[in-house]
């Protein structure tokens, strides 16, 4: 167990991704500490911290084969980040300090004059204290006239992984599983002899006339959570489009034009949401006579990556693309509204994952109307630490640029808001001030 142990710590001090995302880490503890190591955050961002006598190099950057963030390659670095990104999602602490036996200080770019940059030391300082002292040290370096070295892409990976720690997670309490019990699921949800219920995706065209408002539809029973009675499956196809004012419940996905069923087992739906135990259990409702739900204008694929969640935790093992950030919330949607509880925290974690400049009005508008509080507080870190980019899809010449009447009213007002961007279309400024943009503050 101890050289289990001592093969995760250096696989994370190495940034190997795809080894750590394949060990056994029932046993590790993400809030550990570690002599040589520091904290797991430490290993990721600056690999080895501690090098032992026998093992010292004359060149500190290399630090006998185990580099860190801001010397890695491109490669390496975008290996690294992913691994800190699925390290926070298991509950990795970036506030943990190094212990007193990490008592070592380190500097960058040695062949590029490494003797004028500022060391920073480890000891008794946790992961994101070292992080900000190491962008603090190379900002003074790229921004230095006599320095005519180009530090931007060490400093972008720096803003990256800062980024990644400072976002507020959305825990998902996780155990570990035998990978034999996830294949045994995704069986049983392949198992189409087995399944009693099928559910039927809708394409918006059949109800609403066109593919216009398939972009603008819903599911059938979005309007509230409760099951459909009744035998017209259009009555509620454009509820939330109407719920969210601005005729969009999701972010665009493709249309579709054919029905497409998919198959599931009543007693897997029924013990993970209360709402379908209703619609497939109680007497009269149509589901639980014709063991079919309909479900209109949320595309098949979210639909999909929604059943694979409910019957193992994870996407789809065949699907060789991660989920984009439209299928994530169209997903995300549909199993709030059918009450999936682990489900939509699954999703939501994943959202705040995919944000960027071009999803974040669509992300932020689905938190608001869901009242998902750290989907929302995630979005609104996001804007404020990335105001330039983001103001830049609003702003053109001083003005803010129309709404998109296909866009998401909820979303672009609560932007518009952080931004601080006036009613009237020009930048809000400060009481008093002479042409000062009003600062933004971190919610």
């Amino acid at each position: 167990r101890e050289a289990a142990l001592r093969s995760v710590w250096e696989a994370l001090a190495m940034g190997e991704e795809r080894a750590v995302g394949n060990m056994d880490l029932s046993a590790f503890d993400w809030h550990s500490s570690h002599p040589v190591f520091g904290s797991p955050i430490h290993a990721i961002l600056f690999g080895k911290l501690i090098v032992s006598a026998d093992e010292e190099s004359d060149t500190n950057e290399l630090n006998n084969g185990f580099d860190d963030l801001i010397n890695a390659d491109d490669a390496e670095r975008k290996s690294r980040l992913a691994l800190l990104r699925f390290a926070m999602r298991c509950g990795a602490d970036p506030h943990i300090v190094a212990p007193k036996q990490c008592d070592v200080s380190r500097w960058w770019g040695g062949e590029r004059g490494g003797d004028k940059m500022k060391p920073i030391a480890f000891a008794g300082r946790s992961a994101f204290e070292c992080l900000l002292a190491a962008k603090r040290s190379i900002k003074l370096r790229h921004q230095d006239t006599d320095d005519e070295s180009d530090w931007t892409d060490e400093l972008k990976a720096v803003d990256e992984a800062i980024e990644i720690l400072s976002r507020p997670n959305c825990p998902v309490r996780t155990q570990p599983v035998v990978e034999e019990v996830l294949a045994t699921w995704e069986a049983v949800l392949a198992d189409v002899g087995s399944a009693d219920v099928t559910i039927r995706v809708l394409p918006c065209v059949s109800l609403c006339g066109g593919a216009a408002g398939c972009a603008t539809g819903a599911s059938k029973d979005a309007a509230s959570a409760e099951p459909t009675r009744g035998p017209s499956p259009a009555a509620g196809s454009s509820a939330a489009a109407k719920d969210n004012g601005s005729g969009a419940s999701a972010p665009s996905e493709e249309v579709e034009s054919e029905v497409v069923e998919l198959h599931a087992h009543s007693v897997v739906l029924g013990c993970a949401s209360s709402v379908l135990k209703a619609m497939l259990s109680q007497s009269g409702m149509r589901e639980a006579a014709g063991r079919v739900i309909e479900v209109v204008g949320c595309p098949s694929k979210a639909v999909r990556l929604l059943l694979a969640l409910v019957y193992t935790g994870a996407p789809p093992s065949g699907d060789e693309e991660a989920p984009s950030s439209a299928t994530l919330i169209a997903a995300l949607d549909l199993a709030h509204r059918w009450q999936l509880l682990h489900v939509v925290q699954l999703l939501a974690t994943a959202a705040a994952g995919k944000l960027d400049a071009s999803t974040v009005e669509a992300t932020i508008d689905a938190a608001l109307r869901l009242e998902l509080t750290q989907l929302l507080a995630s979005c609104r870190t996001f804007v404020a630490s990335h105001a330039k980019e983001v103001r830049a899809r609003y702003v053109a010449k001083g003005v803010v640029v129309p709404a998109d009447p296909e866009g998401f009213a909820k979303g672009r007002a609560e932007i518009k808001r952080l931004l601080g961007l006036d009613a009237g279309g020009a930048l809000a400024e400060s009481a008093g001030s002479s042409g000062k943009r009003r600062r933004l503050m971190h919610m």
